[in-house]
């Protein structure tokens, strides 16, 4: 038996590694192996937290945490195998003291009948410093301009401020936070949603990869406002002393002012008026300068459209001692004004102001007023109906009323005092 065994052996032997030869041969025919490569794998960096807990942060140096993994198998696995099966980690619980990280490679489909999963590089290289947190207050700015006519209003926005933190080496070199409205022909309110951006001071835009912002848009309401030219007049308050006279016209260094506003309301308004008591002449005898703010006495809903302008008037009241004029008139020239009807009237004689049917009385008021009256045609009126009204009456009964005329000319000029003409009121 042991003779038959042992008979050719060298022929037995060599039977037998052919057929596991042959064997393997057919088998890698069959479901050979196979090596893939997948390449722009980037690192996930695990546990990055513990890093902040110390008050650091990190920047992955020369694109490193981008690797490329090759997988191992027999072919049958690895054409099933895709790059989003592929995860490359890096944890920086294990940083070194060469600031790198280790890199492991894993799939996550047939894991175990792989041959081997391999990185081209080693380590993620690092490098660490300071994180630093700072508040910036954002500066609105504008480009282009309102359409002409129209100048920029209040503007509103929903942060002021913004919180940025990061390396510290970026952070320092960070001068404003900035953000740039678009008002190019603009004749209403413009809203926008406006991008922050960051820059040093040498205005050069910063690179906000490595940094982290609070808030990356600003909401703001920039107001459009349309402008106008309008005139100040000034009115004067009270009475100066008995006998002096104001001229109608102040002297003001402001007789005009730019102002803003809707165009609906400006469309309204031709002239502000500076009137009051601030103004007032009660009782003087001399010239008298006054300094208004005509703030003051701007219209609701205007402004100035030059905010940084110094609005306020000198305005002075030229005051001077009246002089008169005498003049004698037919009361046939006398109107009649707000007599009721069913009423008549006569001027009476009072050997005062009238006498034989001639009026006669002294006109106060400064010379360049009493100038341009014409004596003999100076208009006279007597106002029935004012009187009525001043008096109270609904009804003027029968009977001798003194009444006081005055002069239909210019402002100004004025009958002596306690001129009164004595009528006769009857029924017709």
């Amino acid at each position: 038996m042991k003779e038959k065994l042992t008979r050719n052996i060298e022929l037995k032997i060599l039977a037998a590694v052919f057929a596991v030869i042959l064997w393997l041969i057919v088998v890698n025919i069959d479901d050979p192996a196979k090596s893939i490569q997948f390449s722009g794998v980037e690192v996930q960096i695990l546990n990055a937290q513990e890093l902040d807990k110390q008050g650091l942060c990190y920047d992955i140096l020369d694109d490193s945490n981008y690797v490329t993994v090759t997988v191992t198998g027999r072919r049958s696995v690895i054409e099933e195998i895709s790059k989003e099966n592929i995860t490359a980690t890096a944890d920086m619980k294990d940083l070194t003291s060469m600031n790198t990280l280790t890199i492991k490679a894993s799939c996550n489909k047939s894991a175990n009948e792989l041959d081997s999963i391999k990185v081209n590089e080693e380590n993620v290289k690092l490098e660490i410093e300071k994180s630093v947190k700072v508040t910036k207050r954002i500066k609105v700015e504008t480009s282009g301009a309102p359409a002409e006519g129209y100048i920029l209003g209040s503007r509103t926005m929903d942060i002021n401020q913004v919180e940025i933190s990061g390396p510290e080496s970026i952070i320092s070199t960070i001068e404003m936070a900035r953000v740039v409205v678009d008002v190019s022909n603009a004749t209403s309110g413009v809203s926008a949603s406006v991008p922050i951006e960051l820059y040093t001071d040498n205005m050069e835009k910063v690179d906000t990869s490595r940094i982290t912002i609070n808030v990356k848009n600003v909401n703001i309401n920039q107001d459009i406002l349309y402008t106008k030219d309008v005139d100040v007049e000034y009115e004067f308050y009270g009475e100066p002393a008995e006998g002096y006279a104001a001229a109608d016209e102040a002297l003001a260094d402001v007789e005009s002012v730019k102002i803003c506003g809707r165009k609906a309301l400006l469309d309204s308004i031709a002239t502000i008026y500076v009137y009051g008591e601030k103004l007032s002449i009660e009782g003087k005898q001399t010239n008298t300068k006054f300094s208004i703010d005509l703030d003051d006495y701007l219209p609701s809903g205007t402004d100035f459209a030059d905010k940084s302008e110094n609005h306020i008037a000198t305005v002075t009241a030229v005051i001077r001692k009246e002089v008169y004029i005498e003049i004698s008139r037919d009361v046939k020239a006398v109107r009649i004004e707000g007599l009721p009807t069913g009423k008549k009237i006569e001027i009476l004689d009072d050997n005062t102001y009238v006498k034989d049917g001639v009026f006669r009385t002294k006109i106060y008021g400064l010379s360049e007023k009493l100038g341009a009256i014409d004596v003999d045609k100076v208009p006279i009126t007597l106002d029935i109906g004012g009187y009525m009204a001043m008096n109270a009456l609904t009804e003027l009964a029968p009977g001798i009323y003194q009444i006081s005329p005055y002069l239909g000319s210019e402002p100004g000029p004025h009958f002596e005092e306690n001129c009164k003409l004595h009528v006769r009121i009857s029924d017709l």
